[in-house]
Order: C-alpha cells, then structure tokens, then sequence
C-alpha cells in the first residue's frame, strides 16, 4: 500500500506494527489493563477512565482511553464451629467463622485507539480468581475475552498517483482501493490470559493477549490488519521506607511481534494517603513524571508526562495522560 504520509514513514512503523494494542503510561497503577489476573487483586469495586495523547506536533497523533470496572465477587464466610452444640466457654467472635482462601472477581474493559487513518475500539468481559496459599502467598489467574472493531478512515488518508507521484491517485493500488471500497471495516474476537504470582510485597506476572489473532473474525473486510500476539511479562516491588513514605518500582516487558522486546520501568512514591509522585523510562523511546493526588478516599488523579528520547525528540512534543479512578 502507498499510503504516501506521515503515516507510511512514522505511524505504520510504529504502531501498526508495535500498538496493536493501545499503550499507556502509568501501568503500574493499572496492572489489569495488560493482565487480566490483577481484576479484583484489591478487593474493591471500581472504576477507571484514562486516556493518552502521544506524540504531540506531528498530527493525526496516536490518541488511546480506556474505561475499566472491577467487582470482587464475595464469598460468604465459613462456620468452624456447631451452633447446635452447647458449650460452657463462649467462642469468641473473631473465632466464629473461617473467611475462604479463594475469592473471584469480573470485569469489563473498553478500549479505543486512534493512529492516523487507523482506528480500533475494542470490548472485553474480564474472569480473574484468586487464591491466598499463606498469609504472604497468593496466586491469581485471569482469562479475558473480547471483539475488536479495526477500521480505516480514507478521509486521513493521502496516497500517491501510481505512475507520477505528482499527480492525484487514480487507482491502482490494491490494497488501498480495498481499504476505500467499503471493506475496511473488520471485527474479531480476541482471547488474553494471565497469571500472577503476589508474595508479601513482591509480586510477578505474566499475560498474553490477542492469542486467537484474526482466526475469529467477522464483517464487510477484505483486508488483513495482521493481528499478532502480544506478551507481556510484570514484576516489581513495594518498598516500605515509612510508615507514611513506600515506592513502588515496576518492570514491564513487552513482545509485541514483529516489533522489537520492549522495556519499561517506573517508580512510584506515596506520600501518605493524599500524594503520589514518580518517574517512568521506556527504553529508547521515552522518559517522564508521574503525579497525582488522593482527592477522596474513593476518588483518584494521576497525570504523566512523556518526552521522547529518541531521534522524534525535535518533532514531538512529547505525551500526556490523565486517569481518574474511583472505588465503591
């Protein structure tokens, strides 16, 4: 296809091939959105909404949201003793019931993501059950399952006259001509599992997403937007320095073929239970703050800025993102 724009020598390069998926900045304090184990991991009911601007100064930049809700299921405890039995000693209250070792949780997500003259949007249902071994040692599993919309808008589009690149576009170019003769509309069914590991303050985790590529899919498409399956590997440690002063540091590792192994890791202070400060570095690509504040203690802000740190740096203007959590 000679979509001849920015979109060819830029955006085709670096998300068609490396953000299948939408990316976002502060993922630490948003684990589910790569892994599904992490849906219930707080125990809370809750709900997310974010969005990302990347790359400023070039247009048609890469623009991504997300809205998130989570519920843990509850489970009613269990009685260790006979209430039919009579006994001379009372059983203390706290001694009553057992609370179970096994808990579950459901989610959903929608997701969007705009790269430009590509668009996806993208819902899931999300199961996740979790398993506390010790009072250190839990485990977690979580399957999600979704269909995406992939689309095109020829509106965004510029392609090149085939025999003079100087003259308008006359056809010619199969591909293209796919994509413009309403057949670039596609929806596919996309299956994600995960599984982490948490012990004490340390946790490791593991996912992978759009394992059925673009097996299942279904609509008025002729045209193979080439879905790949993408990896991700998490770990990372909360440090306790204080009482009212932790940081959390994270590692995140993406394969998302044909895109090289990617790298990011961040570090995230909290400041008792009003602030939280910190820094994130994508390896070869970007470097920036995050911020935010505790407004309620339901609701939460988080801001991040990125900078490039690659040769885009003296046209982009860098990335902004904004989340807004709030828990039930």
């Amino acid at each position: 296809m000679r979509i001849a724009l920015f979109i060819i020598t830029f955006l085709a390069f670096v998300t068609l091939q490396a953000q299948q998926m939408p990316q976002f900045s502060q993922v630490a304090l948003n684990r589910s959105l790569y892994n599904p184990a992490y849906v219930g991991m707080e125990s809370k009911t809750m709900l997310t909404l974010g969005g990302r601007w990347q790359m400023i100064g070039f247009g048609n930049e890469p623009q991504s949201s997300f809205l998130n809700f989570e519920k843990t299921i509850k489970i009613k405890s269990k009685p260790i003793y006979n209430p039919a039995m009579r006994v001379s000693i009372p059983i203390p209250d706290e001694k009553r019931t057992l609370k179970s070792k096994f808990s579950q949780a459901f989610g959903g997500q929608l997701s969007s993501d705009r790269y430009g003259a590509f668009k996806s949007f993208q819902l899931a249902g999300i199961y996740a059950a979790h398993y506390q071994i010790s009072s250190l040692l839990k485990v977690s599993g979580g399957l999600k399952l979704g269909i995406s919309n992939n689309g095109f808008d020829a509106d965004k589009a510029q392609v090149l006259n085939v025999s003079n690149p100087e003259l308008n576009y006359q056809g010619g170019d199969t591909e293209y001509d796919e994509f413009t003769a309403e057949k670039w509309n596609s929806n596919i069914i996309n299956l994600g599992v995960g599984v982490n590991v948490q012990y004490g303050k340390f946790f490791v985790g593991a996912a992978a997403n759009q394992l059925t590529k673009d097996a299942i899919q279904f609509g008025r498409s002729n045209v193979n937007f080439n879905l790949t399956s993408h990896l991700f590997f998490m770990t990372g440690y909360n440090f306790e320095i204080t009482e009212e002063f932790k940081i959390l540091t994270t590692a995140v590792v993406k394969k998302m073929s044909p895109a090289p192994t990617s790298l990011e890791v961040s570090a995230i202070g909290t400041f008792g239970d009003a602030l939280f400060a910190g820094v994130n570095y994508h390896h070869k690509a970007t470097a920036g703050l995050i911020v935010g504040f505790q407004v309620s203690s339901a609701f939460r802000v988080g801001y991040s800025f990125d900078a490039s740190t690659n040769t885009i740096i003296k046209s982009s203007f860098g990335g902004h993102e904004l989340v807004l959590n709030y828990r039930f």
